[in-house]
């Protein structure tokens, strides 16, 4: 079996059991009398352990190999899916989600894909990439809303069984990617901080990552919005949320799989890049006005093809703009990126659906989309002229 088949696979599987929990978050959380705010908090736990943990793991890959570091993030998804699957508390529940952030597959397997393809194909592995994350959150979605009609208890199992094949899979089948002269020696891998000096200096990269940064702190609002707002427009229980999560799987693998490609060569990364956050903007303005189920599809399409178009395109743009050994690092660095933003967007979407009601968190959303699109053109057209 090809190494990208694999990394595919194992991804695939992995997303499978993560989107097996995240739409029973919101449902299991109130069994322990959780409000918004609380929520809030649990998904925002995550960002904060990933945040920390993805530069250090990106580095690590960058110097012992990527096969270990994603063995190493195997167990440690293992490890919260089980507590999430005896939690007999929010507190328990809080543990497992800060358990699941020092994992980072997504990561390393962007690192991996970016050591086994060229540079002309690296947009089309991304896409890969995050065609495989789009089926898992078909699949797990599927299967969490069928398990959880058997206690919340039932699909954290299912998950734990899921990253213990995983395991095993990854263990007979995976090669290394980095050949060990690619490999960082431990004099020569930058510090943590150097690292992040080092991406947010890089032309052009830094520019995206703050356009990524703006999509992703919109794009955190959906986890805890979603459930609670489909709860109010149509009663939605958790077996229905997890069909709307199913949904954004579909356009996922549609965008991902069978589109980017054809995107990329005609548009380029950097027009994709700038596009995103308006097509998520029109998306989020259209949710609080959406009781029409339709329409509320649609809003939820746009927002998902626009958050597809970022996660494939963000990695390939930098990928193609860094030194072989620094990958894992700098993409490490965007995931980062990605989870500062996470921290602050599911806690303020809560306090805000709490206090003004259910429209405020999308027209937020919407604003910060706004200054990325204007950010974006104004980047990239100087670029544009300079060239």
């Amino acid at each position: 079996m090809a190494p990208t088949s694999v990394i595919l696979i194992t991804l695939f599987i992995d997303l499978t059991g993560f989107g097996m929990i995240i739409p029973l978050l919101s449902f299991y959380a109130q069994t322990f009398q959780a409000g918004p705010t609380a929520l809030g908090i649990l998904v925002t736990s995550f960002s904060v352990m990933q945040f920390l943990f993805s530069p250090l793991l990106g580095k690590l890959s960058d110097r012992v190999g990527r096969r270990p570091v994603l063995l190493l993030s195997i167990l440690t998804s293992l490890l919260s899916f089980l507590l999430f699957a005896t939690a007999t508390s929010y507190l328990v529940l809080l543990l497992s989600r800060i358990v699941a952030g020092l994992a980072t597959e997504s990561a390393v397997a962007q690192a991996y894909i970016a050591d086994v393809t060229s540079e002309a194909d690296r947009a089309t592995g991304m896409g890969k990439v995050g065609a495989a994350v789009g089926a898992g959150f078909i699949v797990g979605p599927a299967m969490g809303g069928l398990l959880s009609g058997y206690g919340f208890s039932a699909p954290g199992f299912a998950a734990a069984a899921l990253a213990a094949v995983n395991f095993v899979f990854v263990v007979l089948f995976l090669p290394e990617s980095m050949r060990k002269r690619n490999r960082q020696n431990k004099a020569g891998r930058p510090s943590r901080g150097r690292l992040l000096r080092r991406v947010f200096t890089t032309p052009l990269i830094n520019s995206v990552l703050i356009i990524l940064f703006f999509l992703t702190l919109a794009f955190a609002t959906i986890p805890v919005i979603i459930p609670l707002l489909s709860l109010s427009f149509f009663g939605f229980g958790s077996v229905e949320t997890s069909y709307l999560f199913i949904y954004v799987g579909v356009i996922q693998i549609v965008l991902q799989g069978f589109l980017i490609r054809r995107l990329v060569q005609k548009s380029g990364e950097e027009r994709l890049i700038v596009v995103g956050p308006l097509f998520m903007m029109v998306g989020m303005l259209l949710m609080p006005l959406s009781p029409n189920l339709l329409l509320f599809g649609v809003a939820l399409a746009l927002i998902a093809f626009a958050n597809g178009l970022i996660q494939t395109a963000v990695p390939s743009f930098i990928s193609k703009r860094t030194p072989a050994d620094e990958q894992g690092g700098f993409l490490g660095a965007a995931q980062s990126i990605m989870s500062i933003a996470r921290i602050p967007g599911p806690l303020v979407a809560g306090f805000l659906f709490e206090v003004l009601g259910l429209s405020a968190p999308f027209y937020l959303s919407a604003g910060l989309l706004a200054l990325a699109f204007v950010f974006g053109c104004r980047v990239f057209q100087a670029c544009a002229l300079r060239n």
